[in-house]
């Protein structure tokens, strides 16, 4: 969803302030920016040849205006940007731009996880069952009904679970 569009479900004066926030945040950043070399904060220099960055930059440019002005999230349109074109270094710089996360809420997630996993009751469990449980947690996105049905199929599985050995099942692919 658009920015404008979520901003509008806001009451007038809260989406003033918040779009006052943003743009008071974007403006510090912007001015952090400018007193340093960019490439060097985000600590990717070294993989990049600016040369041929600048050389991506301007060979996209023909295309820019046109994906800015359509209305689909940021990915997509840093997606539709790079689509066909040969710039290693300009989808280098996107991959790490889109790898930082926007919240901490993910790892506040997997505290919240170990907590509840890691209790006065369970104290004696190792670091690598708690790890176990919070990776399948946070990682499987089957409700309960589809592994069901999923691990019914996957004889491999079934058996490996009912051995009393230590097991390591891999994925067929």
């Amino acid at each position: 969803m658009e920015t404008s569009a979520l901003l509008r479900k806001f009451p007038d004066q809260k989406a003033a302030t918040i779009r006052q926030d943003f743009t008071n945040f974007y403006k510090t950043a912007l001015t952090y920016l400018e007193k340093c070399d960019a490439v060097e904060v985000l600590q990717i220099g070294g993989k990049l040849d600016m040369d041929e960055l600048y050389e991506e930059y301007c060979a996209t440019l023909p295309r820019q205006q046109e994906i800015v002005e359509r209305r689909v999230p940021v990915l997509e349109k840093w997606s539709l940007l790079l689509k066909g074109t040969k710039t290693p270094n300009l989808t280098a710089v996107a991959s790490f731009l889109f790898g930082i996360p926007v919240t901490n809420a993910s790892v506040e997630r997997v505290f919240s996880l170990m907590g509840a996993a890691w209790t006065d009751q369970r104290n004696r469990c190792s670091v690598e069952l708690i790890k176990s449980e919070i990776q399948v947690k946070t990682n499987f996105e089957y409700t309960c009904k589809e592994f069901y049905s999923y691990a019914l199929k996957e004889k491999t599985l079934l058996e490996a679970a009912r051995s009393s050995k230590k097991y390591k099942v891999k994925q067929n692919t």
